[in-house]
């Protein structure tokens, strides 16, 4: 009897379940408008994902560097052959210095990308301010503002010399 009720429950649960999104509104999110982050939080998430994300790849690197340097430091000894796959290859020591300089190598793998994020942004922006749009090349003939500026052959007299000699 207790199986009968139970398992009627999870179906009843289960149509529940699936009928009821038909009647709910649209719930996809919206994204986000250009100006409703400010820039500091959309740069310190970026940072937080890329960070994150390349702490898998830097821990393996660190950890076959490390193999190899204590493969090499001890003559090339078969007890420490690089064995990335077993668990107790290193001590707990060796273990928190392979966590902690994966973690550094990937804050400053993060702090790399913002700079260099904050950097682009910044030189686009100076880009943006010089607008050669604005900028009209009128002819001297018709702006009424222009003056003719003699050269400096127009000064030259042909009747005169130009050299003179000094007596000592």
């Amino acid at each position: 009897m207790k199986k009968k009720l139970i398992a009627k429950i999870l179906i009843f649960s289960l149509l529940l379940n699936t009928a009821l999104p038909v009647f709910s509104e649209d719930t996809t999110p919206k994204p986000y408008e250009d100006d409703e982050l400010p820039q500091t939080l959309k740069d310190i998430r970026r940072f937080e994902i890329i960070t994150i994300g390349a702490l898998p790849f830097v821990t393996l690197d660190a950890t076959l560097a490390y193999s190899t340097y204590r493969y090499a430091k001890n003559d090339f000894a078969e007890e420490y052959k690089p064995d990335i796959f077993s668990s107790s290859s290193f001590s707990k020591d060796e273990q928190k210095g392979i966590i902690l300089t994966s973690l550094g190598i990937c804050v400053g793998i993060g702090l790399t990308d913002l700079i260099v994020q904050i950097v682009r942004r910044n030189s686009k922006k100076k880009k943006q301010q010089v607008n050669y749009d604005d900028i009209a090349v009128v002819p001297i003939s018709e702006d009424e503002d222009a003056q003719v500026i003699p050269m400096p052959s127009d000064f030259r007299n042909d009747d005169s010399d130009d050299v003179v000699e000094i007596e000592e």
